[in-house]
Parts: structure tokens; sequence; C-alpha cells
């Protein structure tokens, strides 16, 4: 039954992008700076770009196109996108967006795109690729979505608790049976969310099918677009009422019929190529520090990268450390032959108190060669995790990487110890595989190898905060001064070492 379904759905995707070819002009209105990126598995499993460079993708998720639940009538739940949104993000050394979207948005009509949000989406990733930014298009749902809610005729007897609506699906793909929405503290454990994600693994409806054959249209939209730096199928996952199998559901149905769809729309458009699919483990995975990852060889295709969260001593449930949280990630990877890429990772709350252990990260960060996207660039005031779920009342000033003013929205600066941190020195691509990466925070020093058959430009990311860089190894330095830092380039061949000190 399950290959009569992915066949099924495949011809469907393939009926739809043959029916449906975007606009030339549209696919070509982007940069031409940034070089595709592919990904690899195996001995070689990483990020590459076309000139066979290991990338490292560092940056910040954005919810500015993002359709939340609006819990409070006064506060809008997101803050629409400004115009140095992403000047800003590039002077932090960022080269890389996972930008938020929504299945509620994209597709309000079953059937029917929304052309309108797929044109703004574009604007805002030619809008990040002009400032060097990669965008990873991510498919973000948090409780299933915005439809589920607790209505003033449903009585949530303790300790239940009333539950407000938060993001993802559309009305017509939320389907709870009539569960109760009331939730035992976390918003994930509702019976209605929980009936709803089991009836999305069990294609209720088609409702499985239909995002699949969303994903192929809205990927031909971005098929010949190198600013893309891929997909993230599907935001922290929820097991439904299939704990312990929904595995088997996520990664041998769902994403191995989404690729193949997005692989047929690629390949449908004038000039498409085949992007990264990034895949993540259930939301057991940012509870508890990890879970099981889907399993080995859900599908043939190697141009795949695993992306959990991880939260290991942040919002983690678990008592994990933030080594072993980066242990299991690499373990998981490993048995699935891929690179991972944490496509969340951060602190709430004091900033101050929290310096230390975002430090110990960002130094794991740069031992396990990877990068990943921290949580969040701003958080609206009327936001659900700013509502903690409530919904009534007004919040305070909301910290994430912006500092956000409540009541208003109101731009308050930056917050100075993540700034710090996320602006350190990395490599952005570095000639045939890295082997190693030390940054000092403070001083913006850095220290690069890597290994190299044929000569290539290493590619370096410096704070402003180092002075006059002083570099040795590799030949012919070029040092381009930018917003915030310098971009260094560095010719290297063989088993190189490249180190970028302060000045005295």
């Amino acid at each position: 039954m399950m290959k009569i379904t992915k066949l099924a759905s495949l011809f469907t995707a393939l009926v739809l992008v043959a029916c449906y070819e975007p606009s030339s002009d549209k696919q070509n209105n982007i940069s031409e700076t940034l070089p595709r990126l592919h990904a690899e598995t195996g001995e070689r499993a990483g990020i590459y770009d076309e000139f066979n460079r290991e990338v490292l993708l560092r940056g910040v998720n954005y919810t500015s196109l993002g359709d939340y639940y609006q819990a409070h009538p006064d506060l809008p739940a997101a803050v629409e996108p400004r115009p140095d949104d992403f000047a800003r993000m590039a002077s932090l050394g960022f080269n890389v967006v996972r930008m938020i979207v929504h299945w509620s948005l994209l597709e309000p009509t079953r059937g029917e795109l929304n052309q309108a949000y797929i044109e703004k989406i574009r604007e805002q990733v030619n809008a990040a690729a002009q400032q060097g930014l990669y965008v990873v298009l991510d498919m973000h749902q948090d409780a299933w979505g915005k439809y589920i809610a607790t209505g003033a005729d449903e009585v949530c007897l303790p300790p239940l608790q009333p539950a407000i609506g938060w993001d993802g699906a559309p009305a017509w793909a939320t389907i709870t049976d009539g569960l109760s929405t009331c939730r035992v503290a976390l918003r994930e454990l509702s019976p209605a969310v929980t009936q709803a994600f089991t009836n999305f693994w069990l294609d209720r409806d088609g409702i499985q099918s239909a995002l699949v054959e969303t994903w192929a249209r809205f990927a031909a939209e971005f098929a010949a677009n190198p600013a893309v730096a891929g997909y993230d199928l599907l935001n922290e996952p929820h097991p439904g009422f299939l704990l312990g199998v929904s595995e088997l559901f996520l990664s041998g149905s769902f994403y191995d019929r989404a690729i193949e769809a997005i692989r047929a729309a690629e390949a449908g458009v004038v000039g498409g190529f085949s992007h990264i699919v990034f895949f993540e483990p259930t939301v057991d995975w940012s509870a508890f520090g990890a879970t099981l990852p889907p399993r080995n060889g859900f599908t043939a295709d190697s141009n795949i990268v695993f992306a959990p969260h991880l939260y290991a001593d942040s919002i983690s449930v678990f008592p994990l450390s933030i080594e072993q949280g980066y242990q299991l990630a690499d373990a998981a990877a490993r048995s699935l032959g891929t690179a991972f890429w944490s496509g969340e990772w951060g602190w709430f709350g004091d900033p101050e108190n929290n310096d230390a252990k975002l430090r110990e990260y960002a130094r794991f960060e740069d031992e396990y060669l990877i990068g990943g996207a921290w949580w969040v660039w701003r958080q609206a005031c009327g936001d659900p995790h700013s509502l903690n779920e409530s919904g009534g009342d007004i919040p305070g000033d909301q910290l994430a990487l912006l500092i956000n003013g409540c009541p208003g929205d109101i731009e308050l600066g930056m917050v100075p110890e993540y700034a710090r941190t996320l602006s350190r020195a990395y490599p952005r691509a570095a000639p045939g595989r890295l082997v190693s990466l030390v940054a000092d925070i403070d001083s913006g020093a850095v220290e690069v190898s890597g290994t190299t058959d044929a000569p290539g430009t290493l590619e370096l990311w410096l704070p402003k905060r180092i002075g006059k860089p002083q570099i040795k190894g590799g030949a012919t330095p070029v040092v381009k001064d930018v917003p915030g830092g310098y971009l260094v380039q560095v010719t290297v061949v063989g088993d190189y070492a490249v180190s970028v000190t302060a000045t005295p």
C-alpha cells in the first residue's frame, strides 16, 4: 500500500510541475555571487560548493514571513521584514538564514498555492542573497498549527491547561477528530495535536500527499536559484500516537516521497538543479536531547543533511551536557552516513548567566566543524513563544539575538553576549576538507587546517575586533574590509594550516 501511495504521489507531483512552470524572469532575479551548494554522504559527508570547498553555514533563524497564531489582538505575532535585517546579519559574519515559511500561508485553500506569499518569500531570498546570505527554506510547524487552540466553549479541568494556537498546517489539513485541545504543560502534550499528527502520518484524507505535492510546486519556484541552500522538509515533527514507530512513517514515507517529488520538480525547470534536503528527527530530540534518528537508507538521494536541533543544557528536558548533545548528533549522522547541521540552537533568559554555556557550545561547534542557525533573530511581542502559551498579558522586552521592545516591537539593539560569540571567526569555504578549527571569541583570532589535492581559495570571516589581521600560512592573501569585519582569501594546497592573529 505504501509503494502504491508513493508512486501515486510522485505522479501527481510530476503532473503539477508539468502544468505549472515558474517564470524564468523571476527565477533569474538572483545574486550571481553565491556558488551552488550540495551535500555529500559517506566518507566525504559534508556541505560543499561548486569549487569543491567544504562550506560551514552559520547564521540565524528568521520568522518575519511566519503565520503564527495571534493570541493577543493588539500584538502582531510576527514582525514584518525590515530593510536592514540581512545587512545586519552579514555584519556578524553570517552566511545563511533559516527562513521560516508556513504551509498555512503557502496553501490556505487546498490545491491552490498562494502566489502572493511565494513572491514575498522570493523577494526576501533575493534580498538575503544580495548580502551574501544563503537561505534554507524551512517548512515550520509547532504543535501542528494555528488552528488548534482551546476555544471558549472547552473547559480544561486541572491539571490540564488551555492551549493557544501555534503555527504550521492550514485549517483543511487539521484533522483532530474532536479530541481535546487541553494540554499537560507542553504544547505538544495535547490530544488534538497528537491526533492531527497521527492522521498526517497515516495520510488521512491525503493530507500527507498534499504536503508532498506542495513541496514539489514550492521547490520548482526556487529550482534554479543558487541562493537557496536547500529545504528543511518539516520542523520538529511530532510522533503522534505512533511513538516508537513514527520514524518509519517520517523517513520511509514522507521524507522519501517529498525528496523524490522535489527532485522531479527541480529537473522540470530550465536551469534547475538539486538542492540540499535537510531532514530532522522528531520533536523528542529537542525535548530530550536525542531520540532515534530517521532510519538509514530511507532514500537513495545523497544530497541530504541530518538537521537535529541541539538544545542540550538549554531547553532540553533530559539532563544532557552540551558535549553529550554533540556526541549523540554526530553518532546519529554517522549512522546515516551524512553530515549534520543544527537547524536551531540557543539559550533564553539572562544572557550574562548563559554566556559560559554559549561559549562552550561555540567551542564544540568549531571542534565538530559544523554550522547551524541560532534561534532566533527577532521575536515579536505577539509571538506564541513570547506569550508563554497564555495569550493574555503583554510580555516584557524579548531577548532574541535582537532585543525587541514590547509592546510595539521596538528595536533596542543586539544582545552583546550573543553577538560577540556568534560573530567569531570561521572558515566560510575551505578547499578539500577541513581538519581543524580553533577560534578565539574575544580577540577574533583563528587557526584553520585542512587538506586539498588541488590549489584553491580558503575564505575566512574575521570580526572587526581583531584589528589589522596578521595572516600566516597559505599564499597571496587578499583582505577585504566589510561592514562588521573582514573577508580574507588565501590560496592553499596540500595539507595546509592558516592562522590569523590580532594586531598586538
